[in-house]
């Protein structure tokens, strides 16, 4: 399992395991992080884990969500990954190094397939039907 740890002013705040499904970061109380801080958004962001890859996904906050220093949409986390909302950051910490990835094995195989053979197949199924 993964978690985070929130801090503000390097003061840990809050540790927390990350369990399958959604934890949403906001201002507001109905969040399953409370953040009290003004430039933090009512509903700021919120972090999805499913399977094995966790992501964080900015819900329009007006000032914006940061990993490792960059503004995000939405980002697949990795271990070490420092997200930054407001005065605040959250460390995340993955319960292995591995990289994740949402691209399947499959896709992979399936790329080094040669264009021109699937060509002539299309076009052999086209002129029997």
């Amino acid at each position: 399992m993964s978690k985070i740890t929130i801090t503000n002013n390097q003061d840990e705040i809050k540790e927390m395991t990350l369990s399958e499904g959604t934890v949403t970061i906001g201002r507001d109380k109905d969040n399953d992080i409370q953040i009290d801080d003004p430039s933090v958004s009512s509903h700021h962001s919120k972090l999805v884990s499913f399977f094995k890859p966790t992501y964080i996904q900015d819900l329009r906050s007006t000032n914006g969500t940061y990993v490792n220093g960059s503004r995000i949409m939405e980002h697949t986390l990795e271990n070490g990954d420092i997200i930054s909302i407001g005065h605040h950051c959250i460390f995340f910490d993955s319960e292995n190094n591995e990289v994740q990835s949402y691209e399947p094995e499959r896709t992979q195989e399936m790329s080094k397939l040669d264009i021109s053979l699937i060509l002539k197949l299309k076009k052999t199924i086209t002129s029997q039907e």
